[in-house]
């Protein structure tokens, strides 16, 4: 019996690693940099609505709000490292937690969000749990990192971008460029489509202007917040 697409892509890596010229991989036991990289990213997506959101809430300080929303970039890093997922520019001005949906190990990204979610939860104080684990909760219904699957064959490949942050010392340089075009090209190459999400009409404003499409939107009752999936097919 031939193998199937899926497991055939599992079990050759090697041939399965992104080629993405100007990035450099970063491995899980490259720890200051990841911890370097999450404390940058983290330091961005203060601003990104969903964190702003979810941390909107009395008796935490904006220290240990920013501290948190680091600690979550951390976790991801923590998770998808050992993969491949994490990238940053030579100069790192910019970094991309991204992955081929064909890298992941079996189950894919659900299992790996959950184990992320585990180790950031064991990062906060039982007072601040108690404070932000029912507004996750609350706010579960436009917070899908899985929906590419509802869009894809059953064996089809495609890059998800969990999270993409550019110092913000470097705004304005090209850093976001140089960053995410890399992986629209390997995509170009291979095939694939992109998805990713985000929250504001800015941010779907320029990935439109990469050849993103909104696909849906999402959102959950008591919250003024809208998640954009977003979705770009590959050019010839």
């Amino acid at each position: 019996m031939r193998e199937s697409t899926a497991n055939r892509n599992r079990t050759t890596t090697k041939e399965l690693a992104m080629n993405l010229p100007g990035l450099i991989t970063v491995h899980p036991d490259q720890t200051d940099e990841l911890d370097a990289l999450a404390a940058m990213v983290g330091t961005c997506f203060r601003e990104e609505m969903w964190y702003a959101t979810w941390l909107d809430v009395p008796n935490i300080s904006e220290g240990r709000k920013l501290a948190i929303t680091q600690a979550v970039i951390r976790a991801d890093y923590a998770v998808t490292a050992p993969y491949g997922c994490v990238f940053t520019l030579d100069d790192r001005a910019g970094a991309v937690n991204a992955f081929l949906r064909s890298e992941l190990p079996e189950g894919g990204w659900e299992p790996l969000e959950e184990e992320s979610g585990r180790r950031m939860a064991a990062s906060l104080t039982p007072q601040e749990a108690a404070l932000l684990d029912p507004r996750a909760e609350a706010m579960e219904p436009l917070s899908d990192t899985n929906w590419p699957l509802a869009h894809a064959k059953a064996d089809e490949d495609f890059i998800y971008f969990i999270s993409v942050g550019v110092d913000p010392a470097s705004r304005g340089t090209g850093a976001f460029r140089r960053l995410f075009t890399p992986f629209l090209d390997e995509a170009d190459r291979r095939g694939l489509r992109c998805c990713l999400d985000c929250y504001t009409n800015r941010l779907e404003s320029l990935y439109s202007h990469y050849g993103f499409r909104t696909v849906d939107r999402k959102s959950a009752p008591g919250f003024d917040l809208v998640e954009r999936l977003m979705v770009r097919e590959p050019r010839a």
